[in-house]
């Protein structure tokens, strides 16, 4: 009898501690996976923003203030940014943080200097999130 009990308790820790790590493992795949589509969404998004680069090469700087568009993946994801490196939230939240500037100036004239900064940041997030990928 004290062996039934035993090997009951045994099979049921045993299929607890299977339960658990099975469990665990498909939480880390899907985390992954859900990573790996965050910084495919950014590098998409990123890369259709690449008309800011070409505006302000032709110093196209008026026009550029009235094509900024809200950022989709951004807003969308900003809750998840997070599951993202350390690296790759500091490059996408400098970017963006700077897109939302640009959209917001009414007399960007004086500010030429900041539009070219904004073209690196957008360059370096795309740089992190292909390393990081």
């Amino acid at each position: 009898m004290t062996g039934a009990v035993t090997g009951l308790v045994l099979g049921s820790i045993v299929g607890a501690v299977a339960t658990v790590t099975g469990s665990y493992f498909l939480f880390l795949r899907r985390r992954r996976a859900a990573v790996t589509r965050l910084r495919r969404a950014f590098t998409t998004e990123l890369s259709a923003l690449s008309y800011v680069d070409e505006m302000a090469e032709r110093g196209e700087y008026e026009p550029l203030t009235q094509s900024v568009e809200s950022p989709v993946v951004y807003e969308s994801n900003a809750d998840d940014v997070g599951l993202l490196s350390g690296e790759e939230v500091e490059a996408l939240v400098a970017f963006y943080t700077d897109l939302y500037w640009l959209r917001d100036q009414q007399d960007i004239e004086d500010k030429k200097d900041h539009v070219h900064e904004i073209v690196e940041k957008r360059q370096r997030a795309v740089e992190t999130l292909r390393d990081a990928g």
